[in-house]
């Protein structure tokens, strides 16, 4: 309906400007927005307050002008007035929303796919976990933006690949096989060392035996052993991180192993091509990057005095590979330990004549954990945290993928256990599943009583006349536009909001028939029940689509 009221606005703009009502410029940016109250209309834009600077007259006066003007062909508004200091405020035809229903039923979800993105080619990177360890609730987080991010952008027409970077390559393998060989040492010497920077935790001594119990440790050297404790127990943990991410409905179409990254060449392949434009040079014995030319607040080492490339060295050759695929764009969801880490990597793009804007990265607040009014507290160091897989199986998939979005990326996450397993409204997941559940039941009823779905919609819907029920097709209408706007701004934690909406909407409308029996949808009279099924439909359509993009179910029954 935004792209109606916008097509509206460029042929009035235009209309103007032909008649000298207006200079003739280029249009600017402007904004439509669904306002916070009804009486401030259905729809409101700011344009003529976008326009003020250009025209240099006030924003009323060109306000006036359009509405003079208003270039409706299709008869969609039915007023229109200006606002405040020049909003220009609009109130769409009743039947423009009950045919806008009817569409929603015929065409069921394809009804808000989207063009937006033709077919341009998007590389999401996220998780990407260390397999030195299970995965904890920050992964559980990107795991749920990344896949809820991809699903809508492919739902608006990009092509989209999801991407596991597997950090298969440096020290911190070696650090997991030298903790897991320490603690197999241990249940016989309990005084060998563990070293410094050690990983902790119950799941160290059970790769620990596993890994014994497969292999004779006693027939090799410390250092073959070792050697052996990492690769097999970085397996280990490579492959249960796939079972809990697939276990989370999370699939990868691509994982990207950074030691055959350092196998293939192309690291040495992109030092060269750096090396070629003037951006290394050596310094106590270290290469560096010229970073500071691009942004960055200080060189950066690309490889150490004992010839061991950094961690660094490897994702910006990780990232001119990406762009050799021929992603139009890439986002990396990372932790938000990585803020320093984003200005670096786009310089380190851009010395590689790559616009740094192709690259964006949402960075993911920390999760807090809450059972009993009391936070979990949690330590990596110690070994001491709740993993993603204890989550899911204490709470369910649904409420956990659903909860992790109910704030945006940057902000911290308050998880409460409690909440998350209650079946009343304060649970938003259950009070969103609840809704598409109710209109099942409501179409079982119907189906009891021999009321079906009307053959012609169009020869009872305008039965719908209830101000909750034209309500109710209104936030319906405002999905689309929204998919299309969580693909630019990359923020999928609005669906969630957008959905308790919907669901609110229809418990609200639900709930007349309680109290009046003339409002129920399945009522006395079967051509106004037919209408009220029209309008159940589409609202099942929807609640079903946005769980759906969400990675939740949508239940018939609850």
């Amino acid at each position: 309906m935004k792209a109606k009221i916008a097509r509206i606005l460029e042929n009035t703009y235009e209309a103007c400007v032909k008649e000298g009502d207006l200079d003739a410029n280029p249009l600017p940016q402007y904004v439509i927005e669904v306002p916070n109250r009804a009486e401030h209309g259905h729809y409101a834009a700011n344009l003529a307050m976008a326009l003020a600077s250009i025209q240099k007259r006030p924003p009323r006066k060109i306000a006036d002008a359009l509405l003079s003007r208003l270039a409706d062909a299709e008869g969609i508004i039915e007023r229109a007035e200006v606002a405040g200091p020049g909003f220009l405020n609009f109130w769409v035809r009743d039947q423009v929303w009950r045919s806008f229903l009817i569409h929603v039923v015929e065409e069921g979800e394809k009804f808000s796919a989207s063009t937006l993105g033709k077919g341009n080619k998007i590389l999401v990177e996220f998780v990407s976990a260390n397999p030195t360890g299970p995965l904890h609730l920050g992964h559980g987080r990107g795991a749920a933006l990344g896949d809820t991010l991809s699903r809508i952008l492919e739902h608006c027409g990009y092509e989209l690949v999801r991407e596991f970077y597997i950090n298969d390559a440096g020290r911190q393998v070696r650090l997991l096989g030298e903790s897991i060989y320490s603690r197999w040492r241990q249940s016989r010497d309990p005084e060998y060392p563990f070293p410094d920077e050690g990983y902790h935790g119950q799941y160290i001594s059970e790769l620990a035996q596993r890994i014994s119990n497969e292999t004779d440790l006693e027939s090799l050297s410390e250092e073959e052993a070792i050697a052996l404790c990492a690769d097999r127990g970085k397996e280990i943990m490579l492959q249960e991180i796939r079972e809990d991410l697939k276990n989370f409905g999370v699939e990868f179409d691509v994982w990207f192993s950074e030691l055959e990254l350092h196998k293939s060449g192309l690291l040495q392949e992109t030092l060269r091509l750096l090396q070629s434009r003037g951006y290394l040079y050596e310094k106590d014995g270290a290469l560096w990057i010229k970073t500071t030319e691009f942004g960055d607040d200080k060189d950066r080492v690309v490889r150490k005095k004992d010839g061991e490339y950094t961690y660094f060295a490897s994702d910006i050759s990780y990232h001119l590979h990406k762009k050799r695929r021929g992603f139009d764009k890439a986002i990396n969801i990372w932790g938000a330990d990585h803020h320093g880490y984003v200005n670096r990597v786009k310089a380190a793009l851009e010395a590689q004549g790559i616009d740094g804007q192709w690259l964006h990265v949402l960075l993911i607040q920390l999760v807090k954990l809450w059972k009993g009014g009391q936070e979990i507290k949690m330590s990596k160091r110690a070994g001491q945290y709740v993993t993603l897989r204890e989550l899911v199986e204490e709470v369910g998939r649904d409420a956990v993928r659903f909860l992790f979005l109910t704030k945006n990326h940057d902000s911290p996450l308050d998880f409460d256990i409690d909440m998350a397993k209650k079946r009343d409204p304060n649970n938003p997941v259950y009070y969103v599943q609840y809704a598409h559940a109710r209109i099942c039941s409501i179409f079982r009823k119907a189906q009891e009583e021999s009321l079906a779905l009307p053959s012609q919609p169009q020869e009872v819907v305008n039965r719908l006349e209830l101000p909750q029920e034209l309500e109710l097709i209104r936030i319906m209408a405002q999905y689309p536009d929204l998919l299309e706007e969580i693909s630019k701004a990359l923020e999928p934690h609005r669906l969630t909001y957008y959905l308790t909406e919907l669901a609110s909407a229809f418990h609200r409308y639900f709930n007349l028939g309680t109290k009046d029996p003339a409002c129920r949808v399945v009522c006395q009279d079967p051509k106004l029940t037919q209408a009220r099924l029209l309008l159940a439909q589409g609202a099942r359509t929807v609640l079903a689509s946005g769980l759906g993009l969400l990675g939740v179910g949508a239940p018939e029954r609850m």
